[in-house]
């Protein structure tokens, strides 16, 4: 993202204050030590809880599911992505990483669904190294999604000339935590469609009010416009450093569908609109933005079939939020994740202890 020039008189301050607060928990050294370790291990991890049955410790319910009839095993493909997008009323352009897919095992209760994807690596193109985590439970009518990511190294793709270029100095951290409260009392068990275990046994639609958060870095040791495309942007879109983090509220649709002969469909809209503080390094100058607006929109989609004890489905998702750079600039950063997983329920015979 990048950091404004137009200033918050009064509060310059706070924004100064602010910043460095949100640098040392996303720069520190021990923060981003954690986080390589965990993501030299593996390239993404996928968590996803729903909190359909009742125990007494909730811990034990929230995790822990020692009926065997109610686990299975994945096998997936995936994609994931994190982009920027930099532009004005006359040219466009698009931090794109490298090394998108992957492929992984998992597991799945009716509690919890924990999926490992290693990243594929295309030796004939530059590396984009990452951490990528990304999860979610349902508990009855709550719905909460989180994130986090950093990226280095972009492919820089412009609407001139449509030529791309690879930096390797340019680095991304993304965080953010959505929620939606459904006002239908149904059950929305999307999780447990996707696990594998549970049939889909009528449609279900449902409206739901929440909110956001969201944090975004972009930063590079020199502009993040090419040097040869200074003639389309002004100085204040050569930005070697952004900041941006605010709070929204959010509304949208929740939906399953059931098809014939055991096909399924799900179907997510999202959008929400709030504040933001931004902050933006410049080769030349350092401002604020005067418009504190942040506009997101989200949508995700589930399509699968469940045959005795297989199951397969494919889920797509994508996020973005968007907001004004101020002189006539525009940012966004987006998420993109899809998934391919086919499954099977394991057949115990462990009774469940109550």
């Amino acid at each position: 993202m990048a950091k404004y020039n137009n200033s918050f008189g009064n509060v310059a301050h706070f924004n100064y204050q602010s910043k460095m607060a949100v640098r040392f928990f996303t720069k520190g050294k021990l923060l981003f030590l954690f986080f390589s370790l965990i993501g030299s291990l593996c390239w993404s991890q996928d968590i996803d809880i729903n909190d359909s049955t009742k125990t007494r410790n909730p811990v034990e319910s929230l995790l822990i599911d020692r009926d065997l009839r109610n686990w299975s095993v994945r096998l997936l493909g995936n994609v994931k992505g994190q982009g920027f997008r930099l532009s004005n009323d006359n040219a466009r352009l698009s931090y794109v990483p490298n090394n998108l897919f992957g492929i992984g095992v998992g597991v799945a209760t009716r509690k919890l669904i924990l999926d490992i994807a290693f990243n594929l690596k295309d030796k004939s193109t530059e590396r984009t190294d990452r951490f990528d985590l990304r999860g979610g439970f349902i508990a009855k009518n709550n719905v909460i999604d989180f994130y986090l990511q950093r990226y280095k190294g972009f492919n820089i793709e412009n609407s001139i000339n449509a030529t791309s270029i690879f930096r390797d100095d340019v680095k991304s951290i993304a965080f953010g935590i959505d929620y939606l409260y459904l006002f239908k009392s149904d059950e929305y068990s999307i999780n447990l469609l996707r696990s594998g275990l549970s049939d889909q046994k009528q449609s279900t639609f449902s409206f739901g009010l929440g909110g956001f958060m969201v944090y975004n870095q972009i930063n590079a040791d020199n502009s993040l416009v090419p040097l040869e495309l200074y003639p389309f942007f002004n100085e204040q879109a050569r930005i070697i450093d952004f900041t941006n983090y605010g709070i929204g509220v959010m509304g949208g649709l929740v939906s399953l569908i059931k098809l014939p002969s055991n096909f399924y469909f799900g179907l997510s809209a999202r959008a929400g609109i709030g504040l933001t503080i931004k902050n933006a390094e410049a080769e030349a100058v350092s401002y604020n933005p005067k418009n504190p607006m942040i506009y997101k929109i989200k949508a995700f989609a589930l399509f699968g079939y469940k045959w005795e004890r297989f199951y397969t489905n494919i889920t797509f998702g994508a996020s973005t939020n968007r907001s004004s750079l101020g002189y006539g600039n525009n940012g966004s950063f987006s998420l993109l994740d899809g998934k391919l997983a086919v499954g099977y329920k394991i057949k115990g015979s462990k009774k469940p202890v109550n």
